[in-house]
């Protein structure tokens, strides 16, 4: 019998108006999906963010382009091959994915935003790409299949799909947000290789959605505050499309209604996070790290990222091992002026360090603590009101294995 699709992968054509699928179009030696459509029945607004790493990929250069017209009808994303470092072929590349989407779709080029994902340096095999979106186009449905095949199709090294959807009261109606994401290695804040395409049926004003989407990302938790590698991938890419199907009153000012969205965009986003450092290559465990009473709130989040990027910290929590000294080097070489008097440490809610000095603590409890699937460090500089979070992951043997083993 076929695997049951889970419920909670419908996601993505939740909204009204929207349509996905995926299949396989031979980019992957494995045959393994590598090839997705997310298509809207009318142009929608569109907003995204993207890498800030120097070396982008050829789609995200298209992709920027084509988001100046602040409306998109569809997105076309191939796995495999992330078409970076590819030169004038890999922008050729990147267009011609567009202009067979908007041939399939009825619509116009620059109303798609092409997406890849996967290997650096190497030419997309266009023929089998162009040749797969006709037929990705034919398969364009609605419901938690499509909305699967869409999510594994963008897969790389992950393990398992990343969806999630959220509704919303808005004006005594219904709005709907979907999300699917990809990501599990090659992630770092600046747009933390991690796709995330999200659509809604809201009707939202483009620079309130362009506004909603940039704190969503920034959110405690979210994708920039996630950590699994300290690498940021040249392909990066957050879109969401806002197709305005539903029956609730437009959003036009930051109003309640506004805040209401911008909640839900912001859980959404939170959610894929989360499933994506969970996911993460080699991951056992989860390190969410919290900065209280800095003095700022990005002196905090620099003490924090370097927390979860720190490989001592990591092995620590992947032996389970309570070794708080490690946290607190950690700490002292971030970078931020602080008071070692002042600084607390706690795993979980147990004060390892408090006021400068080690307490007398349970040390079974706390290496329990430390064998959780999350592990909670929380520290208290004393300082000011600023504070920040960020999530990390372990450093695993099968870590080395997935990249030693991950080749061109």
């Amino acid at each position: 019998m076929p695997t049951p699709i889970p419920k909670t992968l419908h996601s993505i054509t939740a909204p009204r108006g929207f349509r996905a699928a995926g299949l396989t179009c031979g980019i992957k030696p494995s045959r393994r999906p590598d090839l997705a459509l997310i298509a809207a029945d009318k142009p929608c607004r569109a907003a995204a963010v993207f890498t800030t790493n120097q070396i982008t990929g050829a789609p995200v250069i298209v992709g920027q382009q084509h988001l100046r017209g602040g409306r998109i009808q569809a997105i076309v994303c191939n796995s495999g091959i992330a078409n970076v470092a590819t030169g004038d072929a890999g922008l050729a590349n990147a267009q011609r994915m567009c202009r067979a989407a908007a041939s399939a779709l009825g619509c116009t080029a620059d109303q798609i935003l092409p997406s890849s994902t996967g290997v650096i340096g190497q030419k997309l095999p266009i023929e089998k790409i162009t040749s797969g979106i006709k037929k990705v186009a034919d398969r364009l449905a609605a419901g938690p299949k499509a909305d699967a095949d869409a999510a594994r199709a963008i897969m790389t090294t992950d393990t398992r799909p990343k969806a999630a959807r959220r509704r919303v009261c808005i004006g005594k109606h219904d709005v709907t947000l979907g999300g699917i994401a990809k990501g599990a290695g090659m992630i770092a804040p600046n747009m933390a290789t991690m796709l995330a395409f999200i659509t809604t049926d809201a009707d939202i004003a483009l620079p309130l959605m362009r506004r909603a989407l940039r704190d969503a990302v920034n959110a405690d938790a979210s994708f920039n505050r996630l950590s699994i590698d300290s690498d940021t991938s040249t392909s990066d890419t957050v879109a969401l499309l806002a197709g305005g199907m539903a029956d609730a009153p437009p959003i036009r000012s930051r109003g309640t209604n506004y805040r209401r969205f911008a909640d839900a965009l912001t859980d959404l986003c939170t959610d894929l996070a989360y499933q994506i450092v969970s996911d993460g290559e080699g991951v056992t465990r989860v390190i969410r790290c919290t900065v209280l009473d800095a003095s700022t709130d990005a002196a905090a989040l620099q003490i924090a990222r370097t927390v979860v990027e720190s490989p001592l910290v990591k092995t620590a929590v992947h032996g389970g091992d309570p070794n708080w000294g490690r946290i607190a080097m950690a700490v002292g070489r971030a970078g931020v002026k602080l008071n070692p008097s002042d600084l607390e440490i706690r795993i979980g809610p147990i004060a390892v360090l408090r006021r400068g000095c080690p307490t007398s603590f349970d040390l079974a409890k706390v290496g329990r603590l430390m064998n959780k699937d999350e592990v909670a460090i929380t520290v208290r500089l004393g300082r000011g009101l600023g504070r920040g979070q960020m999530l990390g992951a372990d450093l695993s043997r099968q870590y080395v294995t997935i990249n030693a083993d991950y080749h061109t």
